[in-house]
Formats: structure tokens, C-alpha cells, sequence
């Protein structure tokens, strides 16, 4: 009676272990605001429960999928590069044990408006195409050490990570998204985000190397960066800027740069910043045409804890920057005769 007993449990509970040990799965269509279909937009998901990420980008029509899955809570998020589609993000998709859960993602219109102008990644996309990379081992200096010269396109991370904002600073998003961003500093003419503003598409810049100083020349305000290797300290008490006072070192072939003295002027991405921010990036060239960087901002005043982005940057050899100049618009409105 027993084993009767004990092989009717066994039996009642295969069921269940079988449901439990089967995986789930996410898929869907990436469209726009006419549901054209938008290939290769950079999808992450994360489960609510154990924190686990994963990503992958939506093919040539649309579709996307992502398999082997725990069951449970997803948010999902779109982080588009500026600025033919806005972004996306959704807190909570449900995925139920052994079933296939279908969500479609329609992108609204982005800031461009269907103007190529003013679109850098399909201006960028198009200066990619006209590049002739060699087929060379990565250069270096006369010392060893990689050398990162040259004109680079620039790359925004496309599966950041989330920061974490303190009540106030997130206070300040919200409201900076509420009025479009009409504040931001450079629709006034001052200098855009780091770790190189742009101020045109494509968003571009050249580095110039020596052994004691590395160079970045931006197509924006102020126009350039200045990178000190010659081993000097950060000042004691530094004059806030815009861009900050950085130096480096070199750790194997990772160039490892160092800004502190920021002013609270600047913005982070959308985020305010304080003159207690830091941004740490490390620099690796891993191909001829190819360049990684991590950057890490860390403020405590306005994060609970560093943000990093993993950015990365294409060689355009054909390319050389142009002359930036911004004047028109550096006057708020209400500044002009009769504002």
C-alpha cells in the first residue's frame, strides 16, 4: 500500500516539474510611427526577479525574439540613437512558463522629423560606407603604446545601463523631458555631453596623439579636449569647467582617463551634474578601423551609485572635421528685442 502510494505522488508531480523545467520565450515587431518595419534596433531585456539581461537586434523586417527564458516579469527598453525615432521602454511584460509571449513595439517619430539633416545616424551610416579601412595591426607610438590618432565616429552605447537617480535628479529628468529639453546648454550655445559633444551630424571626432598629451577636436564648443600624460596631478582646487581638467595613463594598452573639475552647468546625458562628478574612460583601439571605450560617471550628489555606458568608435580615414560655429540660437528667447 506504501509503494502505492509514493508512485501515485510521483506521478502527480511529474506534471508540474515538467511545466517548471520548460522555458519561455518573447517575440515581436519593431515598427514606426507608418509601421514601416525599423531593422537592427538594439532590444535589452531585463528580468525583474534576478536582474539577468539579455539583448539582441531586430532584423531586416522588424522582428525580433528571445528565447530560453525564465519565467516571470520583463522590462523592456529601446535605447535609439538621435534622432529619426525615440526611444522606448516598458516596466512590466508578463512571460508565463513554456508559452510564447507577443509584443509588438511601435517607435514614435524622433526630434528630426523625417529631415536627414538632422539625422546623425543615417548621416553617419553613409560616411561608414565611403571608408576604406586597411587591413593593418592596430599602430603605435614609437613607445609601444597603441596609438589612437585619427578621425573617429562616434557610437553611443546601445544597451545602457540604467542609472540611478537621487529623488531630486530624477525630479530634474522628468521635468527636462517634460519641456522637450528646451533648456538644454546647447541650444544656447555651450558645450554638449561628454565624453565628445557634437554639435553636427555625424557625430564625430579626431584624436591627436603625442606622448605627453592626447588632443580630442570636436565640431562643436569649445572645440577641443585636452588629455594630460605627462604624469601631472589633477589641481587641488580646480576652476569648474565645461570640460573639465584630465589626465592619463596607460594600463597595458588601455589608456585610462581621469576628468574631475566640472562645473554644474554641463548636463549628463539628461541628468543634472554637480562640480563633485567625476568620468573615468578607458580607451582600447582593438582593430585598425575599431576603438572601445567604457566611461563612468560618477556623482553623488545626483547618482545613487557610478553609471557607466560601453561606447565604441569607427576609423573614417576620408573624413576630416569641419569648421562649427554656433551663434544664431545662443540667445534665450526672451532675451531677443521684443521676447
Amino acid at each position: 500500500m506504501i509503494r502505492r502510494v509514493i508512485f501515485s505522488i510521483c506521478l502527480l508531480t511529474l506534471p508540474a516539474l515538467a511545466l517548471a523545467q520548460q522555458t519561455s520565450a518573447l517575440s515581436g515587431a519593431v515598427t514606426g510611427p507608418d509601421e514601416e518595419p525599423i531593422a537592427d534596433a538594439p532590444i535589452q531585456i531585463t528580468h525583474a526577479e534576478s536582474g539577468a539581461q539579455m539583448h539582441t537586434r531586430s532584423d531586416v523586417d522588424g522582428g525580433y525574439r528571445f528565447s530560453d527564458l525564465d519565467s516571470g516579469a520583463y522590462a523592456l527598453s529601446i535605447a535609439m540613437q538621435c534622432c529619426a525615432y525615440e526611444s522606448f521602454s516598458e516596466e512590466t511584460i508578463d512571460v508565463t512558463p513554456g508559452a510564447t509571449r507577443h509584443f509588438d513595439i511601435r517607435l514614435e517619430q524622433g526630434g528630426s522629423l523625417n529631415t536627414l539633416g538632422d539625422d546623425p545616424i543615417t548621416i553617419a551610416n553613409a560616411v561608414r560606407e565611403r571608408q576604406i579601412i586597411p587591413d593593418l595591426p592596430v599602430p603605435r607610438m614609437a613607445d609601444g603604446k597603441p596609438d589612437l590618432t585619427g578621425v573617429w565616429l562616434v557610437n553611443a552605447d546601445p544597451f545602457p545601463q540604467k542609472p540611478l537617480p537621487l529623488p531630486w535628479a530624477k525630479q530634474v529628468l522628468d521635468e527636462r523631458m517634460a519641456n522637450g529639453r528646451r533648456d538644454h546648454p546647447h541650444n544656447r550655445c555651450l558645450p554638449g555631453g561628454l565624453p565628445i559633444p557634437n554639435g553636427s551630424s555625424p557625430s564625430i571626432g579626431k584624436f591627436v596623439q603625442t606622448n605627453d598629451l592626447v588632443v580630442i577636436l570636436l565640431e562643436d564648443v569649445p572645440g577641443y579636449r585636452q588629455i594630460f600624460l605627462d604624469g601631472r596631478e589633477h589641481p587641488l582646487d580646480p576652476n569648474p569647467s565645461w570640460m573639465g581638467h584630465s589626465t592619463a595613463r596607460w594600463v597595458n594598452d588601455v589608456l585610462v582617463v581621469d576628468t574631475v573639475g566640472f562645473n554644474d552647468r554641463g548636463w549628463t546625458n539628461t541628468f543634472p551634474r554637480t562640480e563633485k562628478m567625476r568620468m573615468t574612460e578607458r580607451y582600447q583601439r582593438i582593430a585598425y578601423g575599431r576603438m572601445v571605450a567604457e566611461v563612468t560617471i560618477t556623482d553623488e550628489r545626483v547618482f545613487s551609485a557610478p553609471w557607466t555606458r560601453n561606447m565604441s568608435f569607427d576609423l573614417a580615414p576620408q573624413e576630416e572635421l569641419i569648421e562649427y560655429v554656433c551663434e544664431n540660437n545662443k540667445w534665450a528667447p526672451e532675451a531677443l528685442p521684443g521676447g
